[in-house]
């Protein structure tokens, strides 16, 4: 799957057309084309896939840049990307949601969709983060 419209605005938060100075400030020192082989490597890859060195570095600034990013959406997502964003989120840093009681109705959702993806890699998670930012932004665009 195509990541275009992500790679767009991570170009024009790094030329400072559009966003906060945080987000911008997040794009600056990503090497697109670095960032780009990245994703596809782990995209392309199965469950467990990684890669090392400036790939990884690359990859994980991109997904630092989509978290900020994903809050510049033009409207509000709905239920079912938020989430999917909390549950490549909460895997790409490597973190375990405590598990809900029966009454916890929100967060036993939200535990069950991490589960799902507990077996993945983070950088997978991160790669799959960044393909969610994408499809969020070709639905609602982005404001600046």
């Amino acid at each position: 799957m195509s990541v275009d419209a992500f790679f767009e605005n991570l170009s024009l938060a790094q030329a400072g057309a559009k966003f906060t100075p945080d987000v911008q400030a997040a794009a600056a020192n990503i090497n697109v084309d670095v960032l780009k082989a990245a994703v596809q490597t782990v995209l392309a890859g199965g469950d467990d896939a990684k890669v090392d060195g400036e790939l990884a570095a690359a990859l994980k600034a991109g997904f630092e840049f989509a978290t900020k990013l994903v809050k510049m959406l033009g409207k509000e997502p709905g239920q079912t990307e938020l989430l999917a964003f909390y549950k490549y989120f909460k895997r790409a840093r490597n973190e375990t949601p405590a598990e809900p009681s029966f009454y916890q109705i929100e967060s036993k959702y939200k535990y069950n969709a991490w589960k799902e993806i507990s077996h993945i890699s983070d950088q997978k998670a991160q790669a799959l983060y960044i393909q969610e930012v994408n499809k969020a932004i070709e639905t609602y665009g982005t404001r600046d």
